[in-house]
C-alpha cells in the first residue's frame, strides 16, 4: 500500500467517525426531547393544531384522529387526467387565437379558403388553356397564310 492510498484511507476512516458520533449525538437529542414532552396535551387550551378545533368535551379523541378527520373533510378536486385534461382544453380554447397566430397554425376557414382560392385558380387555367388554344390556331392560320403568300412573292420575283 502506497503512501498516498494510506492517507486517503486514514482520511476517510476519520470523515466516517465524525459522522458516527454527529448521528449519535443528535440521536440523545432527539431522545431527550421525546421524553420532556407531555404525552397528554388535554391541559393546554390555546394549542394550535392547524385550525382544528379542540373541544374539551372531546378529551378521549386523540387530536390525530380530528387531524385526520378533519383532512378527510377538506373538499380536495379530483386529480386525473381528465381534469387535467379539461382544464387543458379550457386553456387551448382561451388561448386559442394567439397560439395560431404565434406557431402560425392553419385553421379549417384557412383551409377552405385555400380549397376556394385554388378552385378558382384551376378554373382560369382552364379557360386560359382554352383561350391559348384559340390564340395558337388562330395565329397558326395566319402564319400558313402568311406564308403561303410569301412563296407567291417569291415564285412571281423569279
Amino acid at each position: 500500500m502506497s503512501a498516498l492510498e494510506l492517507i486517503a484511507l486514514l482520511i476517510l476512516i476519520i470523515a466516517i467517525s465524525v459522522l458516527i458520533y454527529y448521528y449519535l449525538n443528535d440521536n440523545t437529542a432527539v431522545n431527550k426531547l421525546t421524553n420532556s414532552v407531555p404525552h397528554s396535551i388535554s391541559n393546554l387550551r390555546n394549542f394550535n393544531t392547524g385550525g382544528v378545533n379542540i373541544s374539551e368535551g372531546s378529551e378521549n379523541i386523540s387530536v390525530g384522529e380530528k387531524l385526520k378527520t378533519k383532512i378527510k373533510d377538506i373538499d380536495m378536486p379530483n386529480i386525473n387526467t381528465d381534469a387535467f385534461s379539461n382544464r387543458l382544453d379550457a386553456f387551448l380554447n382561451e388561448k386559442s387565437e394567439e397560439l395560431i397566430k404565434d406557431w402560425e397554425l392553419a385553421t379549417k376557414e384557412d383551409i377552405n379558403t385555400l380549397k376556394e382560392r385554388f378552385d378558382l385558380v384551376n378554373d382560369d387555367i382552364g379557360n386560359i388553356e382554352k383561350r391559348f388554344n384559340e390564340y395558337k390556331k388562330f395565329t397558326n392560320e395566319k402564319l400558313d397564310l402568311l406564308d403561303g403568300r410569301l412563296k407567291k412573292l417569291e415564285e412571281d420575283s423569279k
